[in-house]
Formats: C-alpha cells, structure tokens, sequence
C-alpha cells in the first residue's frame, strides 16, 4: 500500500494524514496539505489556501503562541520595527 501511496497510485485518505504522519514522522500540517492538493487538485486547493490560508505546522503554532501571549492576545500590526526585529533573529 505505501508503495501505491508513494507511487501516486492512491491518494492519501484525509482521515488518515494524522495517524500516517505520526507514524512518517512528519509535521502533520505538511502531509495534509500535500495530500489535499492530491485529492481536491491544484484550482479547489488554491482556493483553500485562500480562503483558510496555509496550514500551520507544529512549529509555526508555538510561534504564533508565543507571539499571542507576548501581545496578551492583541492583534498586533506587523510594522517595519518588528520585521526587522523578526528578519534580525534569523539572521537576514
């Protein structure tokens, strides 16, 4: 079966990314949306993308948590200070 999976014979049933990533041990957010774009096509998954955005990794959660509890959960504009702030962390 992984190899049909890998193959793109069968597409990865979306019910199963969670349980198929833990398993792979990737970052489910990743593996799902490889595997909605495989089931609904590019055009429905752009749309997707659009409207709910890109899927968060684990990683990119405790960010954005992190960034919640530091603004106690404000809305905080992203001004050019804090770019470059964030840019200044990773070095760019």
């Amino acid at each position: 079966m992984m190899t049909f999976l890998k193959n793109g014979r069968h597409k990865v049933p979306l019910d199963r990314v969670p349980s198929l990533a833990k398993a792979l041990e990737v970052d489910p957010a990743m593996l799902m949306r490889l595997a909605r774009d495989q089931a609904v096509g590019a055009t429905a998954a752009q749309a997707i993308t659009e409207f709910f955005g890109t899927p968060v990794t684990q990683n990119k959660r405790g960010w954005l948590a992190e960034i919640r509890d530091a603004s106690d959960n404000s809305d905080p504009r992203l001004t050019g200070c804090a770019r470059a702030a964030l840019r200044g962390i990773f070095g760019k």
